[in-house]
């Protein structure tokens, strides 16, 4: 290591928040509300103990400040792999842009007294031939997941040093492409609080996790915290603090380059409060530069949200929020925070969620909310669809459970949503009655059956693929242990949800018109006697769609698909009424017939009769026809 006699203090750049490697040595600019400030540089050497004595330090005065930045660039050695902190008063202020960082190693672990927190390194990676995906939202299919309870558990076949990280991920790519997956979007993985670790930091207020009941942590991480790190504790590679490199930071690299070499991106949640709107833009283009991001699925006020989406270099980005709209209410003059909403911008679609699953359950009045929203495809932004999601029921316990069972989280069960939408198909909790497992199993198959038949961006929640379950809970966001850990079930039941799940996704991807890149019309635009999406109940062309209908029947026709010539229709019959219902089938040309390529009912017993369909109780049925014509085939076996 160069002595710190060598090492030398100039003036530095204060548009370079955080440090960044520079032509002659290190910048250092960090935005600070006060009068002076102490910049103290640590040996690689140093262990991060209090008698562990700086390398170097610079008093920053006024000299040093450009409005709320000081800045410095420290010159004359090579300083890459130590660490750094600054200091005023004795007390130690925080850095925000800090981009790698020590005493988070051990996920839950509370280390307080930390004499520094952040490593210095130049970021250098080899990214050899990685390239963004850049998959269009009609050609997603994106999964969410938890970093560390994706392969935490025992159950997921990852090796014990890799369980619950980056590096589990990696080791399930195989997986994610078999099941047809394009995009897996991470809960929150940059270096948030889970356990209060922070707290001692008196500049900013920043909330923590303090759970009434002890032991537990904030285990989602929807918290502010250090939004230009990744997790150390989600890395197979983090050390301990006694033996800390820094090279986890890598990890998170090698597994967004594997990703993309097998055609899967990644998007990122971030949640921002308001103390931390001003580095937004910065955080976001720090990890597609740096980690080659693909998106993200931002919490934050909408102005800032809209300059993001704004950015010319964040222009191919995924930018995700719960809904999108023209102006935030409040502000007079609208055209002050008007979002310009193009379609690398997506809706959270929260209105699909609660009308499939009512309709799943058997409620009144539904039908025509979900028919309508079967076919929304906003042009200017992305619809992203979802029956489950992280806050709120599995799609196990959402067939399983009435009622909410939150108790582990030490609130009274009084935490999480009341309002489920959910059904137990007649026995509270798990149940070993056939009858009852084998409706669940249906009942699973018909939600994902209403997802993957919709337009707009499908969502699974990872686990819902074989029926993970979290026993009821539907808000366990404080919990760390097998009730949020995917159990990787091998049963029959998993078994038989996930060879379903993987079917539909290829069928989806396999016929374009039933993930369009524009909103189907329901209109005969071609003149061919077929509108692209209609409606059918009781009598072809005529849709039933009163408050107590729960059956209805689809059809899509591929004429309507661009550059793709096809003859082909395909009829989605969905019935969620506990009671079979017949529903008629347009004609096609002879002698073509329609066919059932896939149904949620087990025991296949939905039939054709004649123009009709006999659909069972409660599922859901797909039909493909041909429109080629007797004459167009015999001319074209005359032609070949």
């Amino acid at each position: 290591m160069t002595r710190s006699t060598e090492l030398e203090a100039v003036y530095g750049n204060p548009l370079q928040l955080g440090v960044t490697k520079v032509k002659d040595g290190y910048n250092f600019a960090v935005r600070s509300f006060t009068d002076e400030l102490t910049l103290e540089i640590y040996p690689v050497t140093a262990s991060g103990d209090k008698n562990d004595s700086p390398l170097f330090t610079v008093d920053m005065d006024e000299a040093y400040r450009f409005g709320d930045v000081f800045a410095v660039e420290i010159t004359g050695g090579d300083i890459d792999g130590c660490s750094y902190r600054y200091v005023h008063n004795g007390t130690m202020v925080r850095d925000d842009y800090a981009a790698n960082l020590s005493g988070c190693s051990e996920f839950g672990h509370n280390i307080r007294d930390i004499k520094y927190i952040t490593k210095i390194q130049s970021d250098i990676y080899d990214w050899e031939n990685d390239r963004f995906p850049r998959i269009p939202y009609d050609e997603c299919i994106f999964y969410k997941l938890h970093v560390r309870g994706f392969t935490k558990s025992r159950t997921s076949g990852v090796e014990l040093s890799k369980r619950g990280t980056f590096a589990g991920i990696t080791d399930k790519i195989p997986y994610l492409r078999s099941l047809g997956i394009t995009t897996i979007e991470l809960m929150p993985a940059y270096e948030f609080d889970e356990a209060g670790r922070f707290a001692s930091d008196k500049e900013k207020h920043y909330s923590s996790s303090k759970p009434e009941k002890s032991g537990c942590v904030n285990y989602w991480g929807y918290l502010g915290g250090f939004h230009f790190a990744p997790k150390a504790a989600y890395c197979a590679a983090s050390c301990s603090e006694g033996n800390y490199n820094g090279s986890y930071t890598d990890e998170f690299r090698d597994m967004v380059k594997a990703l993309h070499a097998n055609g899967i991106e990644v998007v990122m949640e971030m949640y921002f409060t308001h103390e931390e709107s001003y580095l937004i833009e910065d955080c976001l283009r720090y990890w597609v530069m740096n980690y080659h991001v693909d998106g993200f699925h931002i919490y934050c006020d909408e102005c800032r949200l809209s300059a993001a989406a704004d950015d010319p270099v964040l222009g191919s980005t995924k930018i995700i929020t719960v809904y999108w709209n023209n102006g935030r209410p409040g502000i007079h003059n609208q055209d002050e925070c008007r979002i310009k909403r193009t379609k690398h911008m997506a809706n959270y679609n929260t209105g699909f969620d609660e009308a499939a699953k009512r309709l799943l359950k058997g409620d009144e009045n539904q039908l025509q909310t979900f028919a309508r929203l079967l076919r929304a495809n906003p042009a200017d932004a992305a619809d992203i669809n979802y029956v489950t999601n992280h806050n709120g029921f599995t799609m196990m316990d959402l067939v399983s459970y009435d009622r909410k069972h939150n108790e582990a989280n030490g609130e009274g069960n009084r935490d999480g949503e009341n309002f489920n939408y959910s059904w137990n198909c007649g026995i509270e909790g798990p149940s070993r009655k056939k009858k009852i497992n084998e409706l669940r199993t249906r009942q699973i198959k018909n939600a994902f059956a209403m997802l993957f038949t919709a337009q707009g961006t499908p969502l699974i929640l990872a686990g819902d693929e074989f029926g993970n379950s979290q026993s009821g809970n539907n808000n366990p966001y404080c919990i760390d242990n097998e009730t949020t850990w995917l159990e990787w079930k091998e049963s029959v039941q998993a078994r038989s949800i996930a060879d379903f799940v993987r079917i539909l996704i290829d069928f989806r991807k396999s016929h374009k018109i039933m993930h369009m890149d524009s909103e189907l019309t329901a209109a005969d635009g071609l003149s061919c006697g077929y509108p692209d999406i209609s409606y059918h109940g009781d009598n072809a062309w005529y849709s039933r769609m009163e408050s107590y209908d729960r059956h209805i029947g689809v059809m899509y026709c591929s004429r309507y698909v661009k550059n793709e010539p096809a003859d082909e229709v395909i009829y989605v019959a969905y019935n969620l009424h506990w009671e079979p219902h017949h529903l008629a089938l347009p004609d096609l040309p002879e002698p073509n017939e329609w066919k059932i390529i896939l149904s949620t009912d087990a025991d296949n017993t939905a039939k054709l009769a004649g123009r009709q369909i006999i659909t069972p109780p409660r599922s859901v049925t797909i039909l493909t026809g041909s429109l080629i014509r007797t004459s167009t085939i015999k001319r074209r076996k005359r032609r070949s």
